[in-house]
């Protein structure tokens, strides 16, 4: 029972000095700051240009709501690609870079509590991430009016961090376990994964901007109950009659939200274990834990 807790600790020590030793501290704190900001404010500098662009026709601007809807979207969707990339790329670094994944392999820790350590070290880079991109936002009234302490659940937020990062975990997993028997090129997998989870989740839109035919797959993905719960958590549900309110998540309670987060990650978790466990075997049997394709 100690062996997989002293795993998951040194993993996520180390995940946080790999990631962290490149700089003097100061340094790398102000990289954690001014990485989350600037991503951010490029958001909101895109929202300012398209509202003067429609006002310039003489028409309505684009309503108030969208601008903290899209900047909370992007500041949680940040916990997202630091997990799926961070975890899929210890495979890469360890293997290629390090040369050191054969060996974790044959070690007496545990191999799949080291990735959920290696996670976890980019889970606290993420949220630390989002947690600062949120702060920032406070410097615009459009958003600040919207990020109210009265508009926090804090019980429901963290029920969707708590399955949420489960739900990351798994993901992580199935990408780490993919590119076990790819090679250093897979590193643009989880990239391009991201893009489209990103695209389908309605993270930057609401759901109903999608074609017809694709909103059927977006609610099929753990990570769109995940970002609808995490904006309700912080911004609570979007005012009656805003395009905001017009997805087939609309009428949906946050505890229907919580138990469709869990029905889809349940299965996702299931998915990751299959995979993961056929993945290691084949790459085992391959060679390609072992095996370093540098060019």
């Amino acid at each position: 029972m100690i062996e997989p807790f002293r795993t998951l600790r040194w993993s996520t020590w180390l995940g946080w000095q790999v990631e962290s030793n490149w700089a003097n501290p100061w340094l790398f704190t102000l990289y954690l700051v001014v990485k989350p900001v600037t991503g951010s404010l490029m958001l909101v500098c895109m929202y300012m240009a398209a509202n003067q662009a429609v006002q310039a026709v003489n028409r309505p601007g684009i309503p108030t709501e969208f601008l903290p809807y899209v900047y909370v979207s992007n500041a949680c969707y940040g916990l997202v690609g630091a997990v799926m990339f961070g975890m899929s790329s210890v495979v890469i670094s360890d293997r290629e870079s390090y040369r050191m994944l054969k060996y974790v392999f044959i070690s007496p820790a545990q191999f799949q509590t080291y990735f959920f350590g290696r996670g976890l070290a980019k889970a606290m880079e993420g949220a630390a991430g989002g947690f600062i991109a949120i702060l920032a936002g406070l410097a615009f009234p459009g958003i600040r009016n919207s990020l109210q302490v009265g508009n926090l659940d804090f019980a429901w937020l963290f029920a969707y961090l708590s399955v949420g990062f489960i739900m990351l975990w798994a993901a992580g997993m199935l990408l780490a376990s993919a590119v076990l028997n790819m090679n250093r090129s897979s590193a643009f997998l989880s990239e391009g994964i991201a893009g489209v989870v990103y695209f389908l989740s309605g993270v930057v839109f609401p759901l109903s901007v999608l074609p017809s035919w694709i909103q059927p797959i977006s609610v099929c993905l753990p990570t769109t109950y995940w970002m609808e719960g995490m904006r309700r958590a912080i911004l609570g549900k979007p005012p009656d009659g805003s395009a905001l309110a017009a997805t087939p998540l609309t009428n949906w309670t946050n505890a229907d939200l919580l138990f469709a987060l869990m029905g889809t990650t349940l299965g996702l978790v299931i998915a990751a274990q299959f995979f993961y466990r056929w993945s290691v075997r084949r790459a085992w049997r391959n060679g390609k834990i072992e095996e370093t394709t540098g060019m």
